[in-house]
């Protein structure tokens, strides 16, 4: 009997609880209301909206061509919730349409949501559940996972270990394998041109921090037979054959210092805007690489970025700033800075006229999107995501699809969020208001932001008071400096573990289908062009027996024409 009975009581006491407010996870509303939309978000309108996405997968076909080209975007530490929210953000603040109130932004899209085929990419490194930048990028350009902190290296390497680099192997990357087939190459940053993502492309190193060798740390006689990344990327295969580097950090190519403010320095590395990285070598290497390239154009604005001549140069190398290149939100004060769209488009150009039938690799990394995460600084990181959103547009209309593969991903998450019930067009960068108008208060009474991060410097805006936390007011006006709220006291924000997306279309990209090892997208990107280890497979074989057709080239753009005429 008692086995009947404690059922029926545990369904009373759980009812009783619900009622009670107990299990109440979701909010009630008190003011129920029709949507502004009810007329136009109708049944129509989604059944109109299936069909479109129908469509859209039937007309999918395989691109299965050697890919002439091939360029790669990192958004660093751009997570798909950053994706997302920057998506609402383009849409409200970067639409045709006046007014917020009128602007949702859900149902905008950044550029490369409009690519044909996607995938998700883990992002953990030999050592780290939660990796840095320098395991995330070797992964994704060599095509195998290595130890958190460390570049170019195999996991036999020891972070900070300069003697552990004679056990370790050597790893080649896409930049080695396009530059063996004859390709052009560049790559394009925004943070410095020997940061983790591009240095991953050419250095190898214990150390993703050995930018100039007054950093590099140990006995000197276990770094004599190393160099820095700077003299790597001078000295060195493939950064020396690179025809292009574009990007910040100008401080560990030369042989002077610019003077730190006290005021104006800070501790975190990512903030610093008065950063050197000291020669103790006292060489100028800016100075070696003109000698060496006497064809070659060393351009430090963007005047010079944008002059003609510039197509010219044998070698292009740009540095834009003594350390990181500024904020989007910042150039608007200062246009002797170039951003990541005109870099983006100046990069192509050059290349496409440089490498003639063998085509070219580009790397363009959206970097200070992870910057301003670390900084807790939401809203600025989704305008870095614009930035990136804006490159892209850019290369699409540069390129073909037909015979180049465009990838977008990220190379690893950060704790950044977006959550509360807001109301459909309630403004992101601001408070949670499940109704318009209506204020939205947590358990302290007091309002909360629709993006959050789990830890960072945010919390340091709260106060202690009778010893409680108290968590201040939202001021009546954000700018791209407002730091986040975050539930963990940390100096800086961290990375995230979770998966990030692969966006991609051109030759090949069906090959991102699932979730998928971060290594992946070396491997593909080699596969389709046909470079690095995948150069005898059949497909590769055939292209080329094809290609060389007296006429077939000639066919393929006739083809492409028509194809587009009659589309």
């Amino acid at each position: 009997m008692v086995y009947l009975i404690l059922p029926l009581l545990l369904l009373a006491l759980s009812s009783a609880n619900a009622k009670a407010g107990v299990y109440e996870f979701h909010p009630t509303l008190e003011n129920t209301r029709s949507s502004r939309l009810a007329d136009t978000e109708n049944i129509q309108f989604w059944m109109n909206k299936a069909r479109d996405e129908l469509n859209k997968a039937e007309q999918n076909t395989r691109n299965t061509n050697r890919a002439k080209n091939i360029i790669i975007f990192v958004g660093d530490g751009m997570s798909i919730p950053t994706v997302t929210a920057a998506r609402v953000f383009k849409g409200q603040f970067f639409s045709q349409d006046k007014g917020i109130g009128d602007k949702e932004g859900n149902s905008a899209s950044i550029h490369w949501e409009n690519f044909p085929n996607m995938g998700l990419s883990k992002t953990y490194s030999v050592t780290g559940m939660v990796p840095d930048s320098a395991s995330t990028a070797t992964a994704m350009f060599s095509g195998v996972k290595t130890v958190s902190w460390t570049l170019g290296y195999d996991s036999h390497i020891i972070a900070d270990n300069a003697t552990s680099a004679k056990d370790a192997t050597p790893l080649p990357t896409l930049l080695d394998w396009a530059q063996a087939a004859g390709k052009s190459t560049g790559f394009i940053t925004n943070t410095r041109v020997t940061h983790a993502t591009p240095a991953a492309l050419y250095a190898k190193s214990a150390n993703r921090n050995w930018e100039c060798d007054s950093k590099m740390e140990g006995k000197p006689e276990d770094l004599k037979d190393l160099k820095d990344i700077a003299r790597q990327m001078i000295e060195d295969s493939p950064g020396k054959d690179t025809d292009l580097v574009m990007g910040g950090g100008l401080a560990p190519f030369v042989n002077f210092d610019l003077l730190e403010p006290p005021s104006k320095t800070k501790d975190f590395d990512y903030a610093e805007e008065y950063w050197n990285c000291h020669r103790n070598d006292n060489r100028s290497l800016v100075k070696e690489w003109q000698a060496e390239n006497p064809n070659g154009k060393l351009i430090l604005n963007k005047k010079q970025l944008m002059d003609p001549e510039l197509m010219k140069a044998d070698k292009i190398r740009g540095f834009f700033s003594w350390s990181y290149m500024p904020y989007e939100d910042q150039l608007w004060e200062n246009t002797t800075f170039p951003n990541l769209e005109e870099m983006t488009s100046t990069a192509i150009k050059y290349l496409q006229q440089k490498s003639g039938d063998n085509g070219f690799f580009l790397m363009v990394e959206g970097g200070k999107i992870d910057h301003a995460h670390h900084s807790s600084q939401a809203t600025r990181a989704l305008r870095e995501t614009i930035g990136l959103d804006r490159a892209v547009a850019a290369a699409t209309q540069l390129v073909s699809t037909d015979d180049s593969l465009i990838l977008v991903t990220a190379d690893h998450a950060h704790t950044f969020s977006m959550g509360g019930y807001a109301d459909r067009f309630a403004d992101i960068t601001r408070e949670v208001q499940e109704e318009p108008g209506k204020e939205t208060t947590a358990t302290d009474k007091k309002k909360f932001t629709i993006m959050a991060y789990a830890n960072g410097p945010g919390f340091d805006n709260n106060v202690v008071s009778n010893n409680n936390i108290v968590r201040p007011d939202i001021p009546k006006s954000l700018d791209y400096e407002f730091v986040s709220p975050s539930g963990i006291p940390l100096k800086t924000e961290t990375h995230g573990g979770d998966d990030v997306g692969i966006w991609a279309t051109g030759p090949m990209s069906h090959y991102f289908h699932s979730v998928h090892e971060q290594t992946h997208i070396a491997h593909v990107a080699a596969y389709a062009a046909c470079i690095g280890p995948y150069t005898e497979e059949n497909r590769c074989k055939a292209n080329s027996a094809a290609l060389n057709i007296p006429g077939f080239s000639l066919i393929l753009s006739v083809l492409y024409i028509l194809s587009n005429i009659v589309h």
